[in-house]
């Protein structure tokens, strides 16, 4: 499944903006969009699922356009933590 890694912010980012973006993008429920968007704020690297091949790029361009550095990444590779 493709997905965008997010390995920190660039500058000053809204944490409601991204959140709003990863849930439209993934239907992510809202406290789980906020957790992300938390973790990617603070600097944690984060990797966001999406199931379509073409919302990747556009979630990893919105990300980047609020100052996050966010990748698209469209392996299939399955990460066990």
């Amino acid at each position: 499944m493709p997905r965008v890694h997010v390995q920190g912010t660039r500058w000053g980012v809204s944490k409601d903006s991204v959140a709003d973006a990863i849930q439209n993008y993934t239907g992510m429920g809202t406290l789980e969009a906020r957790r992300c968007a938390d973790e990617a704020i603070s600097g944690k690297p984060v990797s966001v699922y999406v199931e379509d091949f073409v919302d990747v790029y556009e979630l990893a361009d919105t990300l980047v356009g609020l100052g996050l550095d966010a990748e698209a990444d469209e392996s299939d590779d399955v990460i066990e933590l």
